[in-house]
């Protein structure tokens, strides 16, 4: 029997029956599906008796489908990676395909990371027809895994950098030609000797055209597919002509050849392409590696036995235990035991949390001292950080790029300069008379003169003088489209603690009795790893003289700790610890820490955040730019309304979780543009929703990841310096893009009637582009 698709003969017994009609594999019977749904039956009348190759789908899709998890509706979701998609019109397409499909419920795809969100129904479709239907439109899809992403993507920066440097030594080449060539224009040259340096250009320039110059044959390709013409159709076009007007004109000796011209335009055009290269592979998802590095073994008590089981193990109820040093990756409750937690990764509050029975525990945690055992009550996938690292997913395709400017007006520009360049062409050849090679050489003409490579190198070229002035000033702009976001902002709100405040306590009032033996309490402040102690070793400054060895040392959460040498008693802790052991203290506002000794206060020290250099300096500069400002901090109102009073800021809020941080920057992106200042893994959700994210080196490895400047000086200063950059950046691209605007306007009429030919429209376009270079790097200034 004959395969409904492909039409190759096998035994009945070797097929799949569905409905009636026989398939040689389920590829086929995917494909045939697919045109049946989207009424392309007449597929085989065009075929005829003609046989196929059987659509076998290339990948193990079992080895896929534990990759499909559950949402909370009860539908099926995968990640896919898509590759082949060169353009919005390839995402919309494998949108279209995917989401016409039955069963399938939702699509999203990443148009940086081409990383697809599928949600489907497994009762309707399962994951092996959905692969199908992306790979029967023309792409390939397999299931998106960090690595193998991170892969592809420094191939294909491999690649374009081998293009580009074939491109700038082949350009490099040619130029120092054109100076010999066009001395010889002026005062005179041999034939034989032109046309060596004419065949030598025509050497220099083909690979450029062709090696370089393929990924805008392939986009122009794309574009015209989708009925549409962008940068890329125009820049190409202009080249080939060029390219083929001087190969006429070489072969026949009638004119000038421009094969110089052909290779400065890709090579220029490139240099714009390879860096929204790299601004796209910067932006790619690493969020999948954090999850990985956190995902890791816990310890669970079964059968009365401590066992060490995967995280994505762990099932509501199951009780698992703790110790010093342990990370917390699955939100329960206390049921035994005290810890000390440090939560500024998640809360951004600068103390340890005490946690005894029935206190609830948070993932994201760590351990600072202290064993207990506590019951899960949620599972690894639905804990809080693993809910902050989906909301984070779902937010990479907010921030809009730098180049979106320049797109718009390409999207009008290209198809104007073309039919001008037609509308030249017949007007030259059939209205004046004057002959097809007169008509070509303006044609050619007013497409060079045209061609926009000062509109294409106005943003990349500011926007790379802009990161490398940024560097010299310790400031890293993570991608090229974060200078005009930055320049834009008119709203700024503040994490406090490590951002406007350092991370670790100062001790502001200290009080030590005549009688104190200060390596008695070093000894003492070495038995704890807490906040408070390494901030009061790090005030007094001394190193221990000779180690004393303590005993019976008692730890009492939330309060304080004790010790024994000999028959001396030793105590340290806040005011409650010490009215518990009938001690009388006076009352404290602020963090404090008491040292006895026999029941005799010896040393009390009061702690407060201290004031990170320069922030009174920048909150008075962004008051100058009129921008509003707010801060937002998971410490207690005592201490955030000081730093608020310090500071002169009138918005402010305590208290705050990750999501609430979320939710106000949410409700500030819909009155103007938000610039977020955070450092820990609880200012990351905050960070990636803002207009612009900005984290300090010193901050969390996940804020840094979702932020879009670094400053690597931990410096506030340098927010001041990078927000001076942006909008001098941004003044200048405008400027470049209305030069380059004006240009065009003005050159190509005189191209358009003869005025200028293509020597003096190559001369002129490179010119218009040494303009936009040259008033780009004023930046630096």
């Amino acid at each position: 029997m004959k395969c409904k698709h492909c039409q190759l003969s096998f035994r009945q017994d070797q097929m799949i029956e569905k409905n009636g009609n026989y398939f040689c594999c389920k590829g086929c019977e995917s494909v045939y599906e697919i045109l049946q749904e989207n009424n392309l039956e007449e597929f085989y009348e065009k075929l005829g008796n003609k046989t196929l190759t059987p659509a076998i789908i290339e990948h193990n899709v079992k080895d896929y489908e534990k990759y499909i998890q559950q949402t909370k509706e009860g539908f099926s979701e995968i990640f896919l990676l898509i590759e082949e998609i060169h353009c919005a019109a390839c995402v919309w397409l494998n949108e279209k395909i995917l989401i016409k499909s039955e069963g399938v419920i939702e699509v999203d795809i990443n148009s940086i990371t081409h990383k697809a969100r599928i949600v489907f129904d497994e009762k309707s479709i399962n994951l092996a027809k959905i692969i199908q239907s992306i790979e029967s439109i023309g792409y390939k899809a397999s299931v998106y895994l960090p690595t193998k992403n991170e892969q592809r993507a420094t191939q294909t920066k491999r690649d374009f950098y081998a293009k580009l440097i074939v491109a700038i030594a082949c350009v490099m080449n040619i130029m120092w030609i054109s100076v010999a060539k066009y001395a010889g224009f002026f005062s005179g040259m041999e034939a034989d000797t032109k046309d060596i340096l004419h065949f030598a250009e025509f050497l220099l320039c083909t690979p450029v055209l062709f090696y370089t110059g393929s990924i805008f044959y392939k986009n122009a390709y794309y574009a015209l597919k989708f009925k549409s013409v962008n940068m890329d159709t125009l820049v190409i076009s202009g080249a080939s002509l060029a390219y083929i007007y001087s190969i006429w004109a070489m072969f026949s000796r009638a004119s000038q050849v421009y094969f110089d011209s052909v290779a400065m335009i890709i090579c220029f055009v490139f240099i714009g392409k390879y860096l929204e290269l790299l601004s796209k592979k910067k932006a790619l998802d690493t969020l999948d590696h954090l999850r990985s590095f956190l995902s890791s073994e816990v310890r669970v008590l079964k059968n009365d036995k401590i066992e060490n089981i995967d995280v994505e193990e762990v099932q509501i109820g199951d009780i698992i235990e703790l110790k010093e040093g342990d990370r917390i990756l699955i939100d329960g409750v206390c049921i035994s035991g005290n810890i000390s937690l440090d939560m500024s990764s998640l809360s951004g509050e600068s103390l340890p949390l005490d946690v005894q029975k029935d206190d609830m525990i948070y993932s994201a945690s760590l351990v600072l001292s202290g064993n207990a055992l506590y019951r899960a009550n949620a599972l690894y996938k639905d804990s809080k950080l693993a809910r902050i690292i989906n909301l984070l997913e779902n937010s990479s395709s907010k921030k809009a790029k730098i180049e979106k400017m320049v797109q718009q007006v390409s999207k009008y520009f290209s198809p104007i300069i073309l039919t001008c360049a037609l509308l030249c062409f017949a007007f030259t050849f059939f209205v004046l008379n004057l002959g097809f090679e007169e008509a070509m050489i303006r044609m050619v003409s007013v497409l060079i003169i045209a061609c926009p490579c000062a509109l294409a190198l106005a943003t990349p070229v500011s926007s790379l003088v802009a990161i490398s002035a940024g560097l010299k000033e310790k400031i890293l702009f993570k991608e090229a489209g974060v200078v005009e976001d930055l320049s834009k902002c008119n709203v700024v709100v503040f994490d406090k603690t490590g951002v406007l405040t350092k991370a670790s306590l100062e001790v502001k009032k200290s009080f030590l009795d005549e009688r104190l033996d200060k390596n008695e309490l070093l000894n003492f402040l070495h038995l704890t790893n807490h906040p408070v102690a390494k901030s009061i070793l790090k005030f007094l400054g001394e190193k221990i003289d000779g180690r004393i060895e303590f005993e019976k040392v008692q730890n009492f959460q939330a309060r304080g700790y004790k010790a024994f040498l000999g028959k001396d008693e030793f105590l340290g802790g806040n005011e409650k610890f010490f009215k518990e052991n009938h001690i009388q203290v006076q009352e404290f506002q602020t963090t404090h820490f008491i040292f006895a000794k026999n029941k005799i206060i010896l040393a009390v020290f009061e702690l407060e955040d201290s004031m990170r250099e320069s922030s009174e300096e920048l909150i008075g500069f962004m008051k100058e730019c009129k921008m509003q400002i707010y801060m937002l901090s998971g410490d207690n109102l005592s201490a955030v309304s000081k730093v608020a009073e310090k500071l002169k800021i009138n918005n402010f809020k305590a208290s705050c979780m990750p999501e609430d941080k979320m939710q106000i920057i949410a409700n500030l992106n819909q009155t103007g543009k938000v610039l977020m200042v955070g450092d820990g893994v609880n200012d990351a959700l905050a960070l990636s929703y803002a207009g612009v994210g900005v984290s300090l080196k010193e901050g969390s490895e996940l804020a840094m990841e979702n932020s879009d400047i670094i400053l690597l000086k931990n410096d506030l200063k340098s927010l001041q310096k990078a927000i001076q950059i942006a909008k001098k950046t941004y003044q200048i691209i405008k400027q470049n893009l209305a030069f380059s605007l004006f240009y065009n306007a003005l050159s190509m009429p005189l191209a358009f009637f003869g005025l200028i030919n293509p020597l003096i429209a190559a001369l002129s376009m490179s010119f218009s582009s040494i303009i936009v270079i040259l008033n780009a790097l004023r930046i630096k200034k």
